[in-house]
């Protein structure tokens, strides 16, 4: 059976307690940086949207439900054509 001298042992333990530590700071400062990227692509689309003159995609689902309501509106009124 082979021994480990004691000094080299904690000198690992502590290095891998310090990388474990940084590993952490690490992953916090991963999950902020997604946070911020997350944030950007969104004001990013709605900023695409804006210049091509298109509705954001919460307008669009709005004007898609209104659409949809007059399509049942038009239907009880006795137009069947409408898909």
């Amino acid at each position: 059976m082979k021994t480990v001298e004691l000094d080299i042992f904690s000198k690992i333990k502590e290095d891998l307690g310090k990388l474990r530590k940084e590993n952490a700071e690490l992953r916090l400062r991963n999950s902020e940086l997604e946070q911020r990227l997350n944030e950007l692509h969104g004001e990013y689309m709605l900023l695409r949207y804006h210049l091509k003159g298109l509705p954001s995609p919460s307008e669009y689902l709005k004007l898609r439900q209104e659409l949809q309501t007059l399509k049942k509106e038009l239907r009880d009124r006795g137009w069947r054509d409408l898909a």
